[in-house]
């Protein structure tokens, strides 16, 4: 992450456009993981007004296999920007990069903004583990 001199005003604006904002709609289906999600379009809609009235501004921009996404305070001219690395399966495959550059787009905003986006699934499938824990798992071996 890189970011100005001061975020001091920067700061406040976030706390006050995170206090402002409850959970995003997951509006969009993904019929292969059988799972919804919360669609660019959906997030940029939710967020903008909230932004705005905060003195925020989100830009966001692919280069190469990065994206860069920056935030703006209006009045003080502070900032944050983080870059991510676009992994892309098909090289040389324009509908390939704009998938991944709309994914990235939508879990940059998520993550430098503090959305409240995805479900807890209090790290299960991080574990590798689609199902509960047996009890025999959890009782401690001596």
């Amino acid at each position: 992450m890189n970011k100005s001199e001061s975020i001091k005003n920067i700061a406040g604006a976030l706390v006050k456009f995170q206090a402002s904002l409850s959970k995003v709609a997951k509006e969009s289906n993904n019929p292969f993981f059988k799972s919804k999600y919360a669609s660019l379009a959906n997030i940029l809609s939710t967020i903008q007004k909230p932004l705005s009235e905060c003195g925020l501004a989100v830009s966001q921009f692919p280069d190469g296999d990065a994206l860069t996404t920056i935030i703006v305070h209006s009045e003080s001219g502070e900032w944050m920007e983080s870059s991510y690395t676009m992994p892309v399966a098909k090289q040389n495959d324009p509908q390939a990069m704009g998938s991944a550059i709309t994914y990235a787009r939508r879990y940059a905003l998520g993550s430098i903004l503090n959305l409240n986006i995805d479900d807890d699934d209090d790290g299960e499938k991080a574990m590798g583990r689609t199902s509960a824990p047996k009890k025999e798992e959890l009782t401690p071996k001596h």
